[in-house]
């Protein structure tokens, strides 16, 4: 069901650079989640996402120093609505999106089982660039769901229907060959 890697083989998984919903863990350990467009590869291992300072990402990153960027399909395209917002450290985004989790591999925060594939990451450095600051994570290893694994390793946007950010803030997110509406 899941094809599991270790590692820098996981950054395949990104390739498309896909509309990704990041998971970390608040204090309390309740599950946190958001939405996020875009994100710089910088290296075959590493990657760079900017992130409001003032977000619960933001802050989990830094005093966790771990996150996991989930790669969602269209099937769970009415949910990133529910995990863009803003809820308060004691409800989880997953939960109230009626998603479930699954264990990390690598690190303690979670995936979220519905999605295509998930990347484990390890915070490495940030540098303040204004209201976000760039977050520069490690690639620790990852998984995909065995269906949507191309034979060079990487997602297969089309099996995985993958979605990318086409309007903001309204949620409206462009799928290989369709625009569907979040």
């Amino acid at each position: 069901m899941f094809h599991q890697v270790k590692g820098g083989a996981a950054m395949g998984f990104l390739a498309t650079k896909p509309t990704m919903i990041i998971t970390t863990l608040h204090d309390n350990g309740i599950v946190n989640a958001g939405v996020f467009g875009a994100y710089t590869g910088i290296s075959p291992t590493q990657i760079a996402i900017a992130i409001g300072t003032s977000s619960h990402t933001y802050k989990n990153i830094i005093k966790r120093k771990e996150f996991v960027v989930n790669i969602p399909g269209a099937d769970i395209v009415k949910c990133l609505k529910i995990i863009a917002s803003d809820l308060p450290p004691e409800k989880s985004e997953v939960e109230e999106a009626g998603l479930n989790l699954k264990k990390g591999s690598g690190i303690k925060t979670p995936a979220i089982e519905e999605c295509a594939a998930a990347c484990e990451f390890i915070f490495e450095k940030e540098v303040p660039i204004g209201y976000h600051n760039l977050i520069i994570a490690r690639i620790e290893g990852g998984w995909i769901r065995s269906k949507f694994l191309d034979s060079d390793g990487r997602i297969d946007i089309f099996k995985a229907r993958v979605v990318k950010d086409f309007k903001y803030p309204k949620p409206l997110y462009v799928l290989p060959g369709e625009v569907a509406e979040g």
